[in-house]
């Protein structure tokens, strides 16, 4: 008989508070961007709307990373060791995709912290190193987002 795992009754929901959670993540980083670009060039009317995406940004990271926590071990037991392990490079993917998100949410806590204690018209000079942490950020979470969904077809569930 096998021993049931922590909060594998509730896998679906949490995968899909994950899921919700990454769009938010997606849509408030992929503005923010969009403002942030706009800072190089001198345009600084949506400092504020671009504040608020930080913000969102930050915590629907914070709570896509928790999530992901939780709904870890059940995924370790029923979908990694059966399907992504046997075949090798999924789980060489997944590992890669995880570790980069951790790099990520530090990349994140700076990118916050930063932009918490200063003001792009105000302080252009440190645009130098704001806009290109952005645009990492980016390139990260877009790579996650593009790489959990190819493993998630490989094997959605159980």
């Amino acid at each position: 008989m096998e021993r049931p795992v922590i909060l594998e009754g509730f896998y679906s929901a949490i995968l899909l508070a994950h899921l919700l959670i990454t769009f938010v993540l997606v849509g408030a980083m992929t503005h923010d961007l969009l403002i942030v670009v706009k800072y190089v060039r001198g345009k600084f009317g949506r400092k504020k709307l671009e504040w608020l995406y930080v913000r969102v940004m930050f915590w629907s990271y914070l709570l896509v990373y928790v999530s992901g926590a939780l709904i870890y071990p059940a995924f370790r037991v029923h979908i990694r060791a059966g399907t992504f392990d046997p075949l090798g490079w999924p789980t060489g993917l997944f590992e890669v995709k995880e570790h980069w998100g951790a790099l990520g949410m530090a990349l994140l806590v700076v990118y916050y912290l930063l932009r918490r204690n200063f003001d792009p018209e105000q302080e252009p000079d440190k645009l130098w190193f704001y806009v290109p942490l952005c645009v990492i950020i980016n390139l990260i979470v877009w790579y996650k987002v593009i790489a959990g969904c190819y493993l998630s077809n490989l094997k959605g569930s159980w």
